[in-house]
């Protein structure tokens, strides 16, 4: 069902943007998998013709979150981007630890796909598309932009303090989780949220493949769309290292990544003026990739 958005969520829009200048449509199924419903909400810029738009791919861990954190948790974020014509599709995916990688990347393949065959009445243009997410969305993001099936190239991805070499961050030590620097477990550094993830909670050599398969930076190449990279330089959920390691690859491959540092800043809620300037980065970096 359409309709035109009049504050559908609990949310307080910029003076400056108004609720008629989008539409919202909420539910609509892109896949159903293992008996569950997948669903994504869109908010669409008005006007005749089709635009750009970002997919947005919530965090939580991997084991929690909604789709609902576009635009309730990133209102500043979310205006810019309607203000700058980009539609904003905010999806659910499967979590672990009921469903282990790779569904969640299965998922966002699959949005991807629905997205582009149903591009005409999403009034979006296809090869206009971004991925986003933030923390375990920032993952995703980034693996669903680089390993990509024929037909699910998108133009950029946007990843927020992500985990992208995750063969690099289960040797740490000391080893930053949940906020904290400990040493090494005898296991692994390897945080309950990545255990839930992979579905174990200690190394052995039967791991490898798949913490190789999962990580961003095994699959460079110098086709993938450009990448910008946002991060905290006191991250100790997950560190900044993490970043400059993908940031290396695509480099060394030839591939396009910015990478903005925040400075001071820990696993995201940047709010002092010296760090809020990101915003309106990533907004232009955005629309001069969706042009």
């Amino acid at each position: 069902m359409r309709k035109i958005i009049a504050i559908a969520f609990l949310v307080v829009l910029p003076s400056w943007l108004s609720a008629a200048e989008f539409e919202t449509r909420k539910d609509l199924e892109y896949a159903a998998k293992d008996g569950e419903s997948l669903k994504l909400d869109a908010y669409l810029v008005q006007g005749p013709g089709v635009h750009p738009a970002l997919i947005y791919i919530h965090g939580g861990g991997f084991t929690t979150g909604d789709k609902s954190g576009m635009p309730g948790g990133w209102p500043d974020i979310f205006a810019l981007l309607i203000e700058a014509r980009i539609s904003v599709i905010s999806i659910n995916y499967r979590l672990a630890p009921q469903h282990p990688y790779p569904a969640a990347t299965d998922d966002v393949q699959s949005a991807i796909a629905y997205v582009k065959k149903h591009a005409s009445d999403l009034r979006v243009d296809p090869d206009r598309l971004a991925l986003m997410g933030e923390s375990a969305g920032g993952m995703i993001s980034s693996h669903a932009g680089v390993k990509y099936p024929p037909g699910n190239k998108v133009a950029a991805v946007v990843s927020f303090f992500a985990e992208h070499d995750f063969q690099l961050r289960v040797t740490e030590d000391p080893c930053a989780m949940d906020g904290y620097t400990v040493p090494r477990p005898a296991g692994g550094c390897i945080s309950g949220g990545m255990a839930a993830f992979f579905g174990f909670d200690k190394l052995d050599p039967s791991h490898e493949a798949t913490l190789r398969d999962a990580s961003c930076v095994t699959h460079v190449h110098a086709d993938m769309p450009p990448y910008l990279l946002i991060h905290g330089t006191r991250d100790y959920g997950v560190p900044i290292e993490q970043s400059h390691s993908m940031q290396q690859s695509m480099h060394c491959v030839g591939a396009e990544c910015k990478l903005v540092a925040i400075v001071g800043g820990g696993h995201g809620g940047w709010n002092q003026p010296e760090q809020i300037h990101y915003k309106k980065t990533m907004v232009s970096w955005l629309s001069e990739k969706l042009k």
